[in-house]
């Protein structure tokens, strides 16, 4: 009923496509701060998970690295949007004097179930059917090792949620995403939506379909390096080269863009399309031009326009939190569901500690300074 599955034997073309791509290559030469243990979970032959496996591998991104997540990244980000000096020091003082404190305490020893080693992993039409099984499997093979499902927020997984908590998951809060519904009438009321139409409307650059991409494959990953890891963080997925050529050619993610007269990329976004949720793990435009030009704007448009010809929610994640609301934006905590009831005692007050600080200071935090 729950087993582990090779690729090729899922029936699912784009789990098979993703797991493929992973069992084919080491993380790290698809993802350069990635070292993890890739595997896919059956459920029942119905859903298929991918599942990520770690032991401490601290210089990982945060995607299956739950000590980066809540010091290394969360330091950054304190250090970007905070600029109470009070504030800003305690909170850095925090997180710094628990870092070997968890270190010690393991906690990248980890399973992170449902894991695409995206920013956000949109989940199958699965809402925790035969979770009991699915511990008592892992936990069985894997006895040391803490349980997460990362991703998780109220409006999509509320049925999902609650199976957690019924069989002992404790949740903590991790960021605040945005989300974007596919009405038209709430939509013609923004009119920063119009004002952004008109803006690509008189642009020079050149529209460029996925079909027309393959050529501009080779640049993607310069303009999202610029936008993701130059601008915002060296924690974010370092994809590589390699990457970006399979994803392509086994069309992982919908690719579009822009490009000028001299045949140069400027913009593009790459989407993740899953159960009827459409995310953007990848966006990149040149950050050297003149901010007037409007790149990452056309580059959100375009995801935008994806939402509307599919009529599918459109899970913008976290970042930009001022422009993403005045365009209808709808901010929502998401969480982490986490299991440690097996471990021992001293790593289970760990978790319970830090899931205290997750939530009591966390939240507040991320609903006051849009995090």
């Amino acid at each position: 009923m729950i087993k582990w599955l090779l690729a090729s034997q899922t029936p699912n073309p784009q789990i098979r496509a993703w797991g493929e791509l992973f069992q084919q290559y080491p993380s790290h030469g698809l993802i350069e701060n990635v070292r993890t243990d890739f595997r896919l979970l059956s459920i029942a032959d119905r859903w298929f998970l991918p599942v990520t496996i770690n032991e401490t591998e601290f210089e990982n991104s945060y995607v299956c690295s739950p000590y980066t997540a809540c010091v290394t990244y969360s330091i950054e980000e304190l250090d970007r949007n905070i600029r109470n000096p009070f504030l800003n020091t305690s909170l850095n003082l925090l997180l710094k004097g628990t870092s070997r404190w968890l270190i010690r305490n393991e906690i990248n020893k980890t399973i992170h179930v449902n894991n695409f080693l995206l920013s956000t992993n949109p989940y199958p039409d699965w809402h925790g059917s035969y979770l009991p099984q699915i511990v008592r499997f892992l936990t069985e093979q894997f006895p040391h090792h803490t349980l997460i499902f990362r991703s998780l927020n109220q409006v999509q997984h509320s049925l999902l949620l609650h199976e957690f908590e019924r069989y002992g998951f404790r949740t903590g809060a991790s960021r605040q995403v945005y989300y974007f519904h596919p009405n038209a009438q709430t939509w013609s009321k923004h009119n920063n939506i119009g004002n952004d139409r008109r803006l690509v409307q008189k642009s020079d650059l050149t529209y460029l379909s996925p079909a027309e991409m393959a050529d501009f494959v080779p640049q993607i990953r310069g303009l999202y390096t610029q936008l993701y890891l130059r601008k915002y963080s060296q924690h974010n997925p370092r994809f590589t080269d390699l990457f970006f050529e399979k994803a392509f050619s086994a069309r992982l993610f919908r690719f579009e863009g822009y490009r000028n007269d001299e045949g140069i990329l400027k913009s593009v976004i790459g989407l993740f399309e899953l159960n009827g949720t459409i995310t953007s793990p990848i966006v990149g435009y040149d950050t050297s031009e003149n901010p007037k030009k409007g790149l990452y704007i056309q580059a959100i448009d375009l995801i935008f326009r994806r939402m509307h010809q599919t009529g599918h929610v459109l899970n913008l994640s976290s970042g930009a939190a001022s422009f993403k609301r005045l365009r209808g934006g709808q901010g929502h905590l998401e969480y982490s569901a986490i299991y440690f009831n097996h471990l021992p005692p001293a790593r289970q007050r760990m978790w319970k500690t830090l899931l205290f600080l997750l939530n009591k200071i966390g939240i507040p935090l991320l609903e006051k300074y849009e995090l």
